[in-house]
């Protein structure tokens, strides 16, 4: 059984992340774990950068309200972060925000990343991703994208993140982004509500309906919006109840379909050190909820910061500073 599982979480990971990226990923794999496995070199799977602080929304779950939002990095700032990551063996990039889509050259931050031959994703609320904002994405190599759906009631995911109208937009991003080919993974928020009345059910039954490629189910972090709450929106019970109920690695997993919290406990890819965060105005931490920085982007550069850091060497990305864990 867990070999079969393996397996699904492997072909997952291939329909998700790799396939539209080509065989241009291969030798960026194959680096990476030269690095991890041979040289025992820390380097990090994913680059997130959040390419803007911007949102349209204002989510009452948001755990990333607070972050630096100004002096937003240039284009050519992203590209040399993204061409860094490439260097240091990183294969794949992620942009997030606040919105990503909000960022005009998006498609073409995507396509210098493809174009690397690395798997490049991003986050969204998909407000802003019609039809023809799919397509562009398409056309520039993005390998996936996350849709934010936060409930399968319209009413209470607008309520939720304070925007009329965004629940029917989500919804029709996901179905634009299977109409263009695009593996669309729905993102959503855990809670033990959520649980006990049978929300998730629905939504996931939602979103195979809708062409999504999976369902990643994200645990509450008590950060940003939800800062100083003493009372946990989702139980350990309710945790347990969602591996042993929901989890399926060909479909439905929580951060990732590799990296997974197998045994219902905290882990993470940033506690792993297979992922760095990269904000809007360029300070590199572990992850985005991490209170303390590494340095910035720009006084060096991307692997200059990590490199003074300690990065590469160590075994943990998580410290005291871990608004997370």
């Amino acid at each position: 059984m867990k070999i079969a599982g393996h397996i699904k979480r492997l072909a997952l990971l291939y329909k998700v992340f790799a396939r539209r990226a080509g065989i241009g990923l291969l030798p960026r794999l194959a680096a990476f774990a030269w690095n991890r496995y041979a040289l025992r070199r820390s380097v990090p799977l994913t680059v997130m950068i959040a390419v803007t602080g911007r949102c349209q929304c204002d989510c009452a779950h948001c755990s990333a309200s607070g972050l630096p939002a100004g002096n937003e990095l240039s284009t050519d700032e992203i590209k040399k972060i993204i061409e860094s990551a490439r260097a240091i063996g990183a294969p794949k990039i992620g942009f997030t925000g606040g919105e990503p889509l909000l960022r005009d050259d998006l498609a073409e931050l995507a396509a210098h990343a493809s174009g690397l031959g690395l798997s490049v994703s991003t986050d969204t609320n998909g407000i802003l991703l019609d039809a023809a904002r799919a397509r562009e994405l398409a056309a520039a190599g993005i390998s996936n994208i996350n849709v934010s759906l936060d409930s399968p009631d319209a009413r209470r995911h607008d309520r939720l993140r304070n925007y009329p109208g965004c629940f029917d937009a989500a919804l029709g991003a996901v179905k634009n982004c299977a109409a263009a080919g695009i593996p669309c993974v729905v993102s959503t928020y855990l809670t033990d509500r959520a649980l006990s009345e049978g929300r998730l059910d629905e939504l996931i039954a939602l979103a195979r309906a809708s062409g999504a490629s999976a369902v990643r189910a994200l645990f509450p972090i008590y950060t940003g919006k939800l800062g100083g709450r003493i009372r946990p929106l989702l139980s350990r019970e309710h945790k347990e109840l969602f591996f042993k109920k929901y989890a399926d690695p060909s479909f439905v997993y929580s951060e990732s379909p590799l990296y997974d919290y197998l045994d219902g406990s905290m882990q993470c890819t940033a506690g792993r050190r297979l992922s760095v965060y990269v904000g809007a105005d360029g300070a590199v931490r572990n992850c985005y909820v991490s209170s303390k920085p590494m340095g910035n982007v720009r006084d060096g550069g991307l692997a200059a910061v990590l490199e003074r850091a300690g990065y590469f060497g160590g075994t943990s990305g998580c410290g005291p500073d871990c608004g997370a864990c």
